[in-house]
């Protein structure tokens, strides 16, 4: 299956949804990896054709908290769910995240973040950013804290899954006393590291140190590793029960 690279972006407590702002962030991010706007999702919940007039009736809703946006079909309809038929995707979600997806063959993991970065104010409210690559289906369900089926990733009964390990996590609003995980990249803001626990923060700056490459830029800690060393990092960290992915809530 066609592997899509991945930018999650966990907001700060009680921000803002301002929808012509972010409306405008994401288009613009668009415009930014080279491809357009061509379908949105309403407020039925349905993906359907772009169209400016109802695409702002949807937007500017009293009870409208989130925007999502996709680039041109890639295989005639019905052969595939319709928010799945695309290469590139943006999700906006006021109650949870940001998230950012392309197909792995337009754009690196790192230049998907250069280009979110690149938009400003686009990542101003996430105090927790982290980019990995997976199906499309797997990884956008794996952003918002629950698990998509596909092929690369059957069902398997009584295993645990690292999405649904994290939304339950965040359910119980316990996500600040730990990481996500370890990914290729990962940026931090500062009060996102002072939440943790004195023992994990301290763990996590070690880890930070002893692996791959960071670097504080405008109060924000950037963490770049490569494969071993996102192993060997998680590794430690899993050691100081911190990795959310990997603890099964249902041995908490």
């Amino acid at each position: 299956m066609e592997q899509f690279h991945f930018l999650v972006g966990e907001f700060k407590k009680n921000s803002p949804f301002i929808p012509a702002a972010v409306s405008a962030q994401l288009f613009a991010w668009f415009e930014q990896v080279g491809e357009r706007v061509d379908r949105y999702g309403s407020k039925t919940g349905k993906v359907v054709k772009f169209s400016q007039k109802n695409y702002e009736k949807t937007l500017f809703a009293p009870d409208a908290d989130s925007i999502s946006l996709y680039s041109p079909r890639v295989v005639p309809p019905d052969d595939i769910d319709e928010w799945a038929n695309c290469d590139v995707l943006a999700l906006y979600s006021n109650s949870s995240s940001l998230m950012l997806a392309i197909n792995a063959s337009k754009l690196p993991l790192a230049q998907l973040f250069q280009s979110a970065e690149g938009i400003s104010g686009l990542l101003d409210h996430c105090d927790y950013v982290y980019g990995y690559s997976e199906t499309l289906g797997y990884g956008a369900g794996y952003a918002g804290g629950y698990r998509i089926i596909d092929e690369a990733h059957p069902f398997v009964p009584a295993s645990s899954d690292p999405g649904n390990n994290w939304g339950a996590i965040k359910r119980n609003g316990l996500q600040y006393e730990h990481i996500r995980d370890v990914y290729p990249i990962s940026i931090f803001s500062q009060s996102r590291l002072d939440a943790l626990p004195p023992e994990r923060q301290q763990a996590l700056r070690q880890a930070m140190q002893a692996y791959g490459n960071s670097n504080t830029q405008d109060g924000r800690t950037h963490w770049i590793l490569s494969g071993e060393e996102e192993a060997a990092a998680r590794s430690d960290l899993q050691a100081h029960a911190m990795l959310d992915s990997l603890i099964d809530p249902r041995s908490r």
